[in-house]
């Protein structure tokens, strides 16, 4: 039912979405992934990954949301209940580089290298797709409660394996420093909303005194009501200021530019798998490698 599932989002997708637009997101997919012709071996699943990556992982210009979610968004109710929960655990996979830790009869347990989340993921074909210790391009979803790959891979040699992992210790160290950041900036924007807080309890003091003080007494009361209003009105301020940069960074830094940091190691090594499986006569050490 799965892959019956994703054959429609495809031709849901080709349906709805001008071709032209569709072919110009090929080419430029292509230049990172390298040209396809239809006598390559792994023609139909590199240009299923390319589906995967148009709808799944490719931003609108100026946009937080992929083409998926927009055309979720706008298309909902052309598609079932059963159909949209399906596409919606398309659109909030994970694409990435995967190393398997386990092979079972019908499951894999897999590894996310750029996070080290464990994924037991269900595959009634495990035993003939996968081999413990593979490295591989995948996209995987979490679908009735369990979590699938969606069948599209591309492995990479066990040679390749030690690049493989240098680079994503360089994506993986940017993306710590961001995620550092972003606790830095979430611990200073919870002092700042409990100094708010203390704002609003001192304000809400003064204005009981207000009533209950000679006109002597209340003068100068509210020459400090109005300072700490102002200074209210500063913290609020700073408030917003801390929130954009959290959203900031957790959008823009972490899951857009992340990704997209994810996304050109992936592209740039299945550029170089494609080489490889072409030129079978060149050592895959002189393929792999910057």
């Amino acid at each position: 039912m799965l892959h019956i599932f994703l054959e429609q989002l495809f031709e849901f997708a080709a349906k709805t979405i001008p071709e032209e637009q569709i072919l110009a997101a090929k080419q430029t997919y292509q230049l990172e992934t390298g040209t396809l012709y239809e006598d390559d071996k792994s023609y139909n699943s590199r240009m299923a990954l390319f589906l995967e990556w148009y709808l799944c992982d490719n931003y609108a210009p100026k946009s937080s949301k992929t083409v998926l979610e927009g055309l979720l968004e706008n298309n909902s109710e052309e598609c079932n209940s059963e159909k949209l929960t399906f596409y919606k655990s398309v659109s909030e996979g994970i694409q990435s580089l995967f190393f398997i830790q386990k092979v079972n009869d019908d499951s894999v347990k897999a590894i996310n290298l750029f996070n080290n989340e464990i994924y037991l993921a269900q595959e009634k074909d495990s035993r003939l797709i996968f081999r413990k210790n593979d490295i591989f391009q995948g996209r995987i979803i979490n679908f009735q409660k369990d979590f699938h790959f969606t069948g599209n891979f591309c492995f990479h040699p066990e040679k390749t394996h030690k690049y493989i992992k240098s680079e994503i210790k360089i994506i993986v160290k940017n993306l710590s420093q961001q995620k550092k950041d972003l606790a830095r900036t979430e611990k200073i924007l919870l002092k700042a909303k409990t100094k708010l807080k203390r704002y609003e309890l001192n304000i809400e003091k003064l204005n009981e005194k207000l009533d209950n003080n000679s006109e002597k007494k209340i003068a100068k009361l509210k020459q400090k009501l109005k300072l700490l209003v102002e200074e209210k009105g500063t913290q609020i301020s700073t408030i917003q200021e801390l929130t954009n940069k959290v959203s900031f960074i957790k959008n823009d830094k972490i899951k857009i530019e992340g990704n997209k940091q994810i996304n050109a190691l992936i592209h740039s090594l299945a550029y170089k798998n494609l080489k490889w499986e072409r030129s079978r006569q060149i050592d895959i050490s002189d393929i792999y490698k910057n």
